[in-house]
């Protein structure tokens, strides 16, 4: 998140589009920016299974990164092509994640609405993966992908967590639920959300991540070229994570396990 943050910054300088695709180690839990961890997260049963947590600089609401893949794309408001709206930007974005996906041999679709989802949202306080967005990514009558995004004056980030494995159907058993919600969202999850290794299961992580970034060298009118961070820009992100200021603002009453 402090890598992503600092990419958010540097949009202020520089005219780049930065896509990175990553994933989590150890498994963690990303909240909305304005969720509150005391009241959303079961910190024991957290502390029991080793799960981490981080506040996201996007909203929305609580996301298990447990074997998923987890792509963020940050770029100055400046660059033309890139969607000078939320829903624009979102719809370009569903391309290159449908492309990806398609490289993959699964079949995905676009759609602006989940209107199934937004009926059983009276009945149960839904995650993250359930709660219905722009340009939901679907394959079949499921969901694939959550994603969020973030606006500033000078730059847009967006998030979003693909899962690879049904881990992510794990998040209730993390959140402060009575034992019959936990129950009902896990149900809802494994009935409403898929995973690429239901979809695919020849399809490797690694395979995933090489065609999810070519949907989106080959859907963005730009030349791509990989960069690997250098030696000052891992110094910042790192003294970025471990200070109190970062602690304070995203990882709120408890310490980060950097």
């Amino acid at each position: 998140m402090a890598a992503d943050l600092f990419l958010l910054e540097q949009c202020r300088v520089s005219n780049i589009i930065y896509l990175r695709v990553y994933r989590w180690s150890p498994p963690a839990i990303s909240l909305g920016y304005r969720e509150n961890p005391e009241k959303t997260l079961d910190f024991e049963a957290m502390e029991r299974d080793g799960i981490d947590w981080i506040r996201r600089s996007t909203g929305g609401r609580a996301v298990l990164h447990d074997e998923d893949i987890t792509y963020s794309i940050i770029f100055p408001k400046g660059i033309t092509g890139m969607g000078g709206s939320i829903p624009q930007t979102y719809n370009l974005i569903s391309q290159c994640l449908q492309d990806g996906f398609r490289r993959c041999g699964i079949r995905s679709s676009s759609h602006d609405s989940a209107p199934d989802i937004v009926r059983e949202r009276t009945a149960v306080r839904l995650p993250c993966f359930l709660a219905p967005n722009r340009d939901e990514i679907m394959v079949g009558n499921k969901k694939m992908v959550g994603s969020a995004q973030k606006r500033t004056a000078h730059a847009v980030l967006q998030h979003g967590s693909i899962p690879y494995t049904d881990a992510y159907r794990n998040l209730p058993d993390y959140l402060l639920l009575p034992a019959e919600q936990r129950n009902t969202q896990k149900r809802i999850l494994a009935r409403k959300c898929a995973c690429v290794r239901e979809i695919a299961p020849s399809c490797t992580q690694e395979t995933v991540v090489d065609n999810l970034i070519q949907g989106f060298v080959q859907t963005l009118p730009f030349n791509p070229q990989t960069e690997n961070w250098n030696r000052k820009e891992k110094e910042i992100i790192s003294a970025m994570a471990r200070s109190d200021a970062f602690a304070e603002k995203w990882k709120s009453l408890h310490k980060a396990h950097i």
